[in-house]
């Protein structure tokens, strides 16, 4: 089965990290050679010389094992999918940081909008599956019941979970 245009997007959205880790270590590493040679009044040039060829190094072996295999699945374009049982399904009200403030009795009986502000919740909808939660949005959560069979998508190559969608056929096995 092909990639679709979500899929592509999820997993250049995985890759970044394989860049955001050396990036950071590069600057850390920049930043530590402006130091040594604001410090040191004769620096020693095969010193850094070698070290920066190192963290280059480790950089660049970072983010070949970070991506590599995103890499290829975005290169083959193909995904797997696999049958699986839900065992339960779950819904959590989560509650969003910074969304009210602090209930004070009488200034919040007497100003209510600026001392007694609830907090906003939302809903978070999640399948079990092999013991393993799995969050999914709310058309799904409300389309599959315990016991019915999904097809899961991962990436061929990095393994990747790119989807769950509910199995149109009623028994595992096909």
């Amino acid at each position: 089965m092909r990639l679709t245009r979500e899929d592509i997007a999820a997993l250049k959205y995985e890759r970044r990290f394989g860049y955001l880790f050396p990036a950071l270590i590069l600057a850390f590493a920049i930043l530590l050679n402006a130091f040594y040679f604001i410090v040191v009044p004769l620096p020693n040039l095969i010193y850094v010389i070698f070290t920066d060829t190192a963290v280059i190094l480790i950089c660049l072996l970072i983010n070949y094992r970070v991506s590599h295999k995103l890499k290829q699945d975005l290169k083959d374009g193909v995904k797997v999918s696999k049958k699986a049982i839900v065992q339960d399904k779950e819904c959590k009200v989560l509650w969003e940081a910074g969304s009210g403030t602090l209930h004070i009795p009488v200034l919040g009986n007497l100003f209510p909008k600026v001392w007694g502000q609830k907090m906003r919740d939302s809903s978070a909808y999640y399948l079990i599956i092999n013991n393993t939660r799995y969050e999914v949005d709310r058309k799904l959560y409300e389309d599959v019941n315990p016991g019915d069979t999904v097809i899961m998508y991962y990436a061929q190559y990095s393994n990747s979970r790119l989807g769950i969608e509910k199995s149109r056929y009623p028994y595992p096995e096909m």
